[in-house]
């Protein structure tokens, strides 16, 4: 078996591929569901729906890291890699850890810092910032620049998966499929 046959642990591959869907779902439910009127009975759903994926894509992060930090082979990156991509890499997917928790910390803060409990598909979750009266809109825009600095790297990520498949006919992905 060679370095590239080296695939992640089935358990960091699966726990991956369901945070691809929660982000994705994440980042189709956020701008919907702020763009419709308040009083909206769809706007009450996404909402609710919203907050219990981030919470699961919270979770999913805590998971993760427990199965990297634990696991004893992970694959290393293909040895014709130019060494700015290896720093792109390895800083790319530091950022992304980091923003993988931002993101749904900032947005369980939008909700408690203007007093709306944060509910796990109906069960509701310990308050982890206090209420802010007349906070405003900051917080809430906050959140959304971070998701959209998160969906940045992510494209770059993306982007890098098809420049090593496409045009240096290297398939980085099958580590993680």
């Amino acid at each position: 078996m060679t370095i590239q046959d080296i695939k992640y642990p089935v358990s960091l591959r699966a726990v991956h591929w369901l945070m691809t869907a929660g982000f994705g779902l994440l980042f189709v439910t956020g701008p919907v569901m702020v763009d419709l009127a308040k009083d909206d009975p769809l706007r009450a759903i996404l909402m609710n729906l919203h907050k219990s994926i981030g919470v699961l894509v919270l979770v999913f992060v805590g998971l993760r890291l427990f199965i990297r930090l634990r696991a004893s082979v992970l694959p290393e990156l293909p040895a014709e890699f130019e060494q700015w991509e290896r720093e792109l890499a390895h800083y790319a997917h530091r950022f992304l850890y980091v923003l993988m928790l931002v993101v749904p910390l900032s947005g369980w803060a939008v909700s408690d810092l203007h007093g709306r409990p944060v509910k796990l598909f109906g069960l509701v979750l310990p308050k982890l910032f206090p209420t802010i009266e007349g906070i405003g809109a900051t917080p809430g825009f906050v959140h959304t620049v971070i998701a959209y600095a998160a969906l940045a790297v992510i494209a770059l990520h993306l982007a890098g998966i098809l420049k090593h498949r496409y045009l240096d006919r290297q398939c980085v992905l099958k580590r993680m499929i």
